[in-house]
């Protein structure tokens, strides 16, 4: 297996694919994170120069990975040029691909494997298709486990219809489900924020704060997550990636130097103002490749996304204060109270040095 230059701190894309199914052809305007473009090519930090080129020869790299099934037959596809600006890393490259039919098909299945060839990362699409001469986009969320699949159906006479007159229909089921999964996925493949969260975590004592701290943490995420998705709040991911490293080396350090500080008002207000910043982060993949869901369906998506997140969240935070409350409740009480403290200097010198590397790596 292939690794990328650099370990980093959220290895997970967000990709968006819209998908027209026509009698002689099948139609997908991909648009890919220049972030998988970077990955890819195995180049953490090009020249700004290089952008355009890394982009461009990107689009075999997705016509590689990206499969479409007929009826069960792999589909060869042909691309265009991809466009000479790029501003942002978090920029979504647009890509036309075309994949002639001999025969109007019936059932079509979609599968991508992007990055499989590189170990922890992971890459999603938010995927809108249709036939055309269809009204509406149906939606799915396309994973390296989980295909989109249509089954066609053709009437005689039926006049094609644009991309731009066409609605999108998210059914409530699916999408809630599929998103939940994504939340979950977005944390446990997220160390920047689990760290934070780990370095909440380790200086609580009691269930009360617990409840506290990771509600007050949850809260803002959430809120500069909706604001940022709804374009109400913007703010660029080369301020937005150090302010989150810099938040995990600020509590781990609070927990070794300033133990009475990592708890109480004081705990919950470092909470929820670096939390502002994690949910923008959560935002920064998902902001593009969401724009043209519906509002509806956006509001769905992302109450279940962060409902996903909270639980990804529990399944790191719970595990962690059920541990280290079995060791403050072993043995003798100066005793345990040494091997607390111990576990949560060390564990917090060692989240601190963790967010010191990804700091490093947010300001290059």
């Amino acid at each position: 297996m292939m690794s990328a230059c650099t370990l980093h701190a959220h290895p997970m894309v967000e990709n968006a694919l819209d998908i027209v199914i026509g009698p002689d052809k099948i139609l997908i305007d991909a648009r890919i994170s220049m972030e998988q473009v970077f990955v890819a090519s195995a180049n953490a930090n090009p020249p700004n120069d290089l952008w355009p080129a890394l982009a461009r020869a990107h689009a075999g790299y997705v016509l590689h990975h990206l499969q479409v099934r007929v009826d069960g037959q792999l589909i060869p596809g042909t691309f265009t040029a991809t466009p000479q600006i790029i501003s942002s890393r978090s920029q979504l490259i647009p890509y036309h691909f075309e994949y002639p039919l001999a025969t109007p098909p019936h059932t079509v299945k979609i599968d991508q494997n992007f990055l499989r060839e590189f170990d922890l990362w992971t890459a999603s699409c938010i995927v809108r298709i249709r036939q055309s001469d269809d009204a509406a986009f149906s939606t799915a969320l396309l994973t390296r486990e989980n295909s989109a699949e249509y089954d066609c159906l053709w009437t005689a006479g039926a006049a094609t219809r644009s991309t731009e007159a066409a609605h999108t229909h998210a059914p409530l089921g699916p999408t809630i489900r599929a998103y939940i999964r994504h939340g979950i996925l977005h944390i446990l493949t997220g160390y920047d924020h689990l760290l934070f969260a780990g370095a909440l975590v380790l200086a609580t004592t009691k269930l009360g704060d617990l409840i506290k701290v990771v509600t007050a943490f949850t809260v803002a995420h959430t809120l500069t997550l909706m604001l940022s998705v709804f374009d109400l709040v913007t703010l660029g991911e080369r301020v937005v990636e150090p302010i989150i490293a810099a938040s995990i080396i600020f509590v781990a350090v609070q927990n070794i130097f300033w133990p009475k500080q990592s708890r109480g008002w004081t705990r919950l207000a470092i909470a929820f103002g670096f939390g502002l910043f994690h949910g923008l982060g959560f935002a920064g993949g998902l902001k593009e490749a969401m724009s043209q869901m519906p509002r509806l369906a956006l509001w769905t998506a992302l109450c279940s996304f962060s409902f996903g997140v909270e639980i990804g969240h529990q399944i790191i935070v719970l595990p962690l204060y059920l541990g280290m409350n079995a060791v403050r409740g072993a043995g003798e009480n100066l005793h345990r109270m040494f091997l607390s403290r111990r576990i949560v200097k060390l564990g917090s010198c060692a989240i601190s040095l963790a967010g010191i590397y990804f700091l490093i790596q947010a300001l290059k």
